[in-house]
């Protein structure tokens, strides 16, 4: 019995070891994993990665040398339809002067349960896309097949790149639970690379060596010629070297959630980057490869797609000499070029630092990319006289550059530094734009100053100043619960850009039905908008409505909040700590004027008190007052947030801020019959 027991217990560990240590081999699905009904850490994933592999390792071939191979596998599982976004995959592959990175192998399979038996479903050539992303990316894209719930996909490809001083950034979360991840990377002992890490998960990275060898044949022929002809000799040279490698192994990962005002995640996933430091082969010096901003920012400014299109003017001097004609302030003469550009130039949405097909062709037939209309700007700007210089910048939705590099940046603006020393930022693809008002695409991103003597400076294009919404409201409430009266808001500064944004293509019926469905307004008419084309200004919308359901009236006595519908109802900061920071684009202050004429024969009973309370190190305030004067119940707000990002450790207390607003909105005004 206890040989028996003995027997049984190591059957179970290593069954159970198995189990653990599964392998994960391409066309090796399990059924279980098929039948799996959810993520066992995490049963509100919609989908989650089974396994990853990505091995990264450097090839020599003696005809073009070392190459960078990258190896990916990755297997998913898809529990609801929810989850069917991850069956596409999307990869940018970069391309320079000839060179260019090339995919093989892509191979991927769907296996499905049908009929109790396992269908797979190959992905085909005619489901895999390949496309011009920018003048250096070509994109790949594709989306497996025949999908269902409970679906798992996997694929797999190698991609090969002369680029060899370049890894791409190898993220080690996703917006899925991970349930195994397996990276390694093998580098050639001549190339050094510096490893930077983001996110706030532990990486498990280990490092380790082994010896390869590089295996060199060369021949010769002898100069004498014999009854058999020339003769040819062969002759090998090995070199031996050392591989360094990182492996980084990790299990149950979980999913990076993504929160209200998340910025750009890609900045606060967990990730490890490389940058190649020095390359040192043998009987040679050290060639130094980390760059320096300076080093980056002279490349650019030297590159015949850059600065040299900085220097051509004669495609448009006529018309900028027309055009300033009699006009000699500085400032004035950086508004006429200014709007003159944004009217004439229409932005195809291409994006990218140098230029496609050049300022001179862009402006005959006045559209072009980012990078040809706002060269094009800085050099109009520069002809007349101005101080201005471009400023790269990586967009909202590009991880910002860890190293100094080109390869982060892809757009393109115009800073001019005034006499005085003020500075202006412009971009004249976003026609709702104006000077220091850019859109949340460039806000949310970083920039650098280019100079033509090689100078680099990082800017911050945040404002300081947050930008006010104002909204009043005069109403009067019967008996019965129902309100009737005007409202107005007001939008400055960068609300007023984005309104210009969100809603400028709109009519006026589609501006008014918003409200109607954000506020539950039962009746609303006499929409009217000003200020839509008045760049630089205001905007201001009125109407009248009616509310029927948003006031308790009971027996004798009626019950509402003080700001009616505008109330806060619930705190979108709903998880309990967070790891990365509040990223709002910038400082913003809601202020709310009411006047509530109480109806006759009824008296306030019960009015919220006057309060204040704020954020610490004056990252925001909250102000509420209320007043009874003539009948008229008085209310005014105040919510500012005065910290366009507010760092990750002040979350608690803007989560309590948010629960303190919320309590504070929805107390109630009690009317009591007299």
């Amino acid at each position: 019995m206890g040989k028996l027991f003995k027997i049984t217990v190591v059957a179970l560990l290593f069954i159970s070891l198995n189990s653990w240590a599964q392998e994960y081999k391409f066309g090796k699905v399990s059924k279980e994993e098929l039948l799996e009904k959810s993520y066992s850490s995490d049963s509100s994933a919609n989908a989650a990665v089974l396994y990853e592999s990505k091995k990264i390792r450097f090839d020599f071939n003696q005809q073009n040398g070392f190459q960078l191979i990258t190896e990916v596998f990755k297997r998913v599982k898809l529990y609801n339809k929810e989850g069917f976004d991850y069956a596409t995959t999307e990869l940018l592959l970069y391309k320079n002067n000839g060179d260019k990175e090339k995919i093989s192998n892509l191979k991927g399979v769907t296996y499905s349960i049908v009929n109790d038996r396992i269908v797979e479903t190959k992905l085909k050539k005619d489901g895999i896309f390949k496309n011009e992303y920018s003048e250096n990316r070509d994109q790949i894209k594709f989306t497996m097949p025949s999908l269902q719930e409970g679906s798992v996909i996997e694929y797999k490809y190698k991609i090969t790149s002369p680029f060899v001083y370049s890894i791409d950034r190898i993220y080690l979360q996703r917006q899925i639970p991970i349930r195994k991840m397996d990276v390694s990377v093998k580098m050639p002992e001549f190339f050094n690379f510096k490893k930077l890490t983001t996110g706030y998960l532990p990486i498990n990275l280990k490092e380790s060596s082994a010896q390869d060898v590089i295996n060199l044949t060369s021949k010769s022929r002898s100069s004498g010629v014999s009854a058999l002809g020339r003769n040819t000799k062969y002759s090998n040279n090995n070199v031996d070297y050392r591989v360094n490698i990182n492996t980084i192994s990790s299990e149950n990962i979980p999913a990076f959630k993504v929160e209200p005002y998340s910025g750009n995640i890609t900045n606060y996933i967990s990730s490890i980057n490389y940058e190649l430091s020095y390359v040192k082969y043998p009987n040679s010096p050290i060639d130094y490869r980390s760059t320096t901003w300076e080093d980056v920012s002279k490349t650019i400014y030297d590159s015949q797609n850059f600065g040299a299109e900085l220097k051509k003017v004669n495609y448009y001097k006529d018309d900028v000499d027309q055009l300033l004609g009699g006009v000699s302030k500085p400032l004035d003469k950086a508004m006429k070029i200014y709007d003159f550009v944004k009217q004439k130039m229409s932005w195809n949405k291409r994006r990218g630092v140098f230029v496609n097909d050049g300022v001179k062709k862009a402006y005959k037939e006045s559209t072009g990319s980012v990078s040809e209309i706002n060269l094009m700007l800085t050099s109009m700007l520069t002809y007349a006289g101005i101080n201005a210089n471009p400023v790269i910048c990586s967009t909202s939705d590009v991880a910002i550059p860890l190293f100094p590099t080109i390869d982060g940046f892809n757009y393109v603006i115009t800073r001019i530094k005034l006499p005085d020393g003020g500075l202006i930022y412009l971009d004249a693809t976003d026609k709702y734009g104006m000077p220091n008002i850019l859109s949340k695409r460039i806000i949310k991103g970083m920039g650098r100053v280019i100079a033509k003597n090689g100078t680099s400076e990082m800017v911050d294009f945040r404002p300081e100043a947050p930008s006010v919404m104002a909204y009043r409201v005069q109403c009067e409430i019967d008996d019965q619960g129902v309100a009737k009266g005007k409202m107005n808001v007001n939008y400055r500064d960068y609300l007023a850009h984005d309104f210009r944004v969100d809603n400028g293509a709109k009519d006026d019926q589609s501006r008014a039905q918003r409200f109607q469905k954000e506020y539950g307004i039962s009746e609303l008419d006499e929409y009217t908008v000003k200020g839509m084309k008045a760049y630089g200004k205001g905007i201001s919308e009125k109407f009248n409505f009616m509310i029927e359901d948003q006031i308790e009236a009971i027996e004798d006595e009626i019950f509402f909040s003080p700001l009616l519908f505008l109330r806060d109802k619930e705190n979108i900061f709903k998880s309990d700590d967070r790891k990365y920071p509040v990223d709002f684009g910038y400082g913003f202050s809601n202020k709310y004027m009411l006047n509530i004429k109480i109806p006759d024969g009824y008296t306030v009973a019960e009015c919220p008190k006057t309060s204040a309370f704020k954020l610490p190190d004056n990252l925001g305030k909250f102000s509420f007052r209320s007043n009874v004067v003539n009948g008229i119940i008085q209310v005014v707000v105040d919510e500012t947030i005065t910290a366009p990002v507010i760092p990750a450790n002040y979350y608690p207390a803007i989560k309590e801020f948010y629960n303190q607003v919320i309590q504070k909105e929805n107390e109630q005004i009690v009317l009591k019959k007299i």
